[in-house]
């Protein structure tokens, strides 16, 4: 009687082994994040992370001078974990056919398809970036643009770094004369996918850099290691499933992670606004110190504003805002800072709108207001 061996079935610890070694390799920012799997088999899946905020530079100090201390602070960013499952079907024919190799392939394709989701939930963490974090670009990117953009890491501005670029903007970059060819950077490449560098900036080509109607920008990225984080909730689990009725196996693959922005100031947005966007989050009301008074309190990320911009708002009773984008706002009043009193009258609704030096807003908020009794 013939015998079933190992040869004849297809192993999960096997295809498992398969799916792991190729898993990584199509994440494209995975070299600029930090994986943490410190999380694995904790409950819960809404997670709060640590992420800091810069102490600033330090103080000059007189002989026998006091060194004052300065408050570490961190904020917790809420992320939920998210679960990136696909599966493959083998029939008993398709693998025992000789043709090709189908358990490899399925492992291959499964690796790549998780790499894929896991990549876009780090894209997509960039999607949070703070204001203060995007340089206006006037025109189309170029090394002049980029080299003005880059600025905004003062006196950070060594260290590798990575630009995410479209093709259409590759296209441009690589007719510059500043530009420096794949072939010349060597071993000094962050990414396989690299194809070349221009000031200081290692070249990626992303599909992913096009027009986003939901922030109203066309954003390309210049972002160094650590920006990133990628908390591994659980490891990729690979399963097979036998059904002898069809004679077949399904082979299922999944990841449970959760991706976000840990560090801002190593992330620069170059953008092209291009419509409105409505924020959810980094501003709220507060009773202010007057009877009848409130407070529009900004978060650190939200000032200061890109060049050229400001902060305008509007009180009134209205729920929306009524903002349009490319159209002035003729009657919005000056957002001053966190500590000034506004009064607040009847009003219930504080409409906070980044504008242009034309009064035309790119983003705001609707903020209830809290008012002192």
């Amino acid at each position: 009687m013939p015998t079933t061996t190992t040869a004849s079935l297809i192993v999960p610890e096997v295809i498992a082994d398969l799916v792991e070694t190729k898993l990584g390799d199509r994440i494209t920012l995975l070299p600029l994040a930090v994986q943490d799997n410190s999380l694995q088999g904790q409950p819960g899946d809404t997670l709060k992370f640590p992420a800091f905020r810069y102490i600033g530079k330090a103080d000059e100090v007189a002989e026998n001078g006091e060194v004052s201390a300065t408050e570490l602070t961190s904020f917790a960013t809420p992320v939920t974990v998210k679960k990136f499952a696909k599966a493959v079907q083998i029939t008993d024919e398709a693998r025992l056919s000789g043709v090709g190799d189908p358990v490899g392939e399925a492992a291959s394709q499964l690796a790549q398809s998780i790499d894929h989701a896991a990549d876009d939930a780090l894209f997509g963490s960039l999607a949070g970036l703070p204001v203060n974090r995007i340089f206006k670009l006037t025109a189309a990117l170029t090394a002049d643009t980029l080299a003005d953009a880059l600025t905004m890491y003062g006196d950070a501005l060594d260290g590798e770094k990575i630009l995410l670029v479209s093709p259409d903007q590759f296209a441009a970059l690589r007719k510059d004369p500043d530009y420096i060819r794949a072939s010349d950077i060597g071993q000094r490449m962050i990414n396989s996918g690299i194809v070349g560098e221009i000031w200081g900036c290692q070249i990626l080509v992303s599909s992913k850099i096009k027009k986003d109607d939901v922030l109203g920008e066309t954003r390309s990225y210049v972002i160094k290691p650590g920006a990133l984080r990628l908390v591994n909730k659980r490891g990729t689990i690979v399963e097979v499933e036998r059904e002898a009725k069809h004679m077949r196996d399904t082979i299922y693959a999944s990841k449970h992670c959760a991706a976000y922005l840990y560090d801002a100031s190593k992330v620069i947005a170059a953008s092209i606004f291009h419509g409105l966007q409505v924020l959810t989050v980094g501003a709220k009301s507060i009773a202010g110190s007057t009877s009848g008074s409130t407070r529009i309190v900004l978060e650190d990320g939200m000032t200061p504003t890109p060049a050229g911009y400001s902060w305008k708002m509007i009180l009134n009773t209205a729920a929306a805002s009524g903002f349009v984008y490319n159209t002035a706002i003729a009657t919005a009043l000056p957002w001053a800072d966190n500590e000034t009193d506004i009064p607040a009258a009847a009003n219930t609704y504080a409409h906070l709108a980044l504008v242009d030096a034309g009064n035309k807003p790119i983003k705001y908020i609707t903020l209830p207001i809290v008012k002192a009794p």
